[in-house]
């Protein structure tokens, strides 16, 4: 059985990792526009990995609100993963895909993996070390579609404001289309996130359970 203690003090480094993030790219980094820093799948993923900490932290202490956890940790694990498998990549290659030509962009070590990496460890840490309870779910898969694609209309609402994505690489699609199209892989990819920490979920707790359509059916009808 993983220690509950180590599982708290992990989770709560992780708070105030994220806090942290959140407080640099808020004084440190100002936004003008519509949206503010909200137009970044970067600073909306870390506010959702945060609310999945601060409530696994009083899930830990009281044993409250488990199932406000597992929405939350379903959604945050894999589009963190996304957000790090997407960033540093595209960094390497052309940071202009991710920031505008005029922006300034420079971010201090401790800040960029504050924002880009450690949320990412700690969601997957948590997750697939310390969450003993987690059943998979297709409902975990409908709610990171719909966090994908609510996430597209919100782009769209902040590009009809400003008149600018808040990443050029969005760009560089010729049509709404091709954009929803890139968003709907990114779900794909965010979905088979949660099949692979589910699958090593599985590995590690060989007791855990799946939880089917079936039994989603057989919920409501109690």
């Amino acid at each position: 059985m993983p220690s509950k203690g180590l599982n708290l003090l992990i989770v709560a480094a992780g708070l105030g990792v994220n806090l942290y993030g959140l407080y640099g790219v808020k004084f440190g980094l100002p936004m003008v526009g519509y949206g503010g820093h909200f137009q970044f799948l970067t600073i909306v993923g870390l506010l959702v990995a945060t609310l999945s900490f601060a409530v696994r932290i009083v899930n830990l202490l009281t044993g409250t609100l488990r199932p406000v956890y597992e929405a939350l940790t379903a959604i945050a694990t894999p589009v963190e993963g996304l957000i790090s498998v997407l960033y540093w990549p595209i960094v390497l290659y052309d940071k202009k895909m991710l920031v505008p030509d005029d922006t300034i962009f420079d971010l201090p070590l401790a800040l960029d993996v504050s924002l880009h990496l450690i949320p990412t460890i700690v969601c997957w840490v948590d997750f697939m070390v310390f969450n003993t309870g987690f059943k998979r779910s297709p409902v975990h898969i409908l709610a990171i579609y719909t966090f994908t694609m609510l996430y597209f209309v919100w782009v769209n609402i902040c590009y009809e404001h400003n008149g600018y994505w808040p990443y050029p690489l969005l760009s560089m699609f010729k049509n709404d289309a091709q954009r929803g199209a890139f968003f709907l892989g990114c779900g794909w990819f965010c979905s088979l996130l949660y099949k692979m920490i589910a699958k090593g979920h599985s590995m590690i707790h060989p007791g855990d359970k799946k939880e089917t359509v079936k039994d989603l059916k057989n919920k409501k009808n109690q």
